[in-house]
């Protein structure tokens, strides 16, 4: 039996694995879909002595686009050493340390979820499709889809 043939047991382990990935992304994909579905708390990690430019615009955009969008949300200040405690959790999390801003949802069992600027850029990109471009493309990430359940509490 050649190498190549339908039942060799390479092809075999090759389509057995390409298997368990699949299902082990849907399985992911499907847990995020629920994540960004339920009430969540939006936590912004900023910095207000940010002396990095690029850092420094990204976060006034980013507290704009929330501001224009009306999405709530809660600041931590990283340079506050009240919020000291506070940081060093979400730097943990994000596995990222001094650089700004961060973004985090707090989901109502206490779990805390990362993403970061770039995502949020991507949003805000994806928001300004045509509706027929969005409705083609449900796995599409938008606002809607990401901030629309974000609650200022969860009572």
């Amino acid at each position: 039996m050649s190498e190549s043939s339908p039942s060799s047991p390479r092809l075999q382990r090759v389509s057995t694995r390409k298997e368990s990935l699949v299902r082990k992304y849907r399985n992911y994909r499907t847990k995020q879909m629920i994540m960004a579905s339920e009430p969540k708390k939006l936590i912004v990690l900023i910095s207000n002595g940010c002396h990095d430019r690029t850092q420094s615009v990204n976060q006034s955009k980013a507290m704009e686009w929330f501001k224009t969008r009306n999405v709530p949300f809660v600041t931590v200040d990283g340079m506050d050493t009240s919020q000291r405690e506070k940081r060093n959790e979400l730097f943990e999390i994000s596995g990222v340390r001094g650089n700004y801003p961060q973004f985090f949802f707090e989901h109502r069992d206490g779990s805390l979820s990362f993403f970061n600027f770039d995502r949020l850029e991507g949003l805000n990109e994806t928001s300004g499709l045509p509706a027929d471009v969005l409705a083609q493309h449900p796995e599409f990430e938008t606002w809607d889809k990401i901030f629309g359940n974000v609650v200022e509490s969860f009572e």
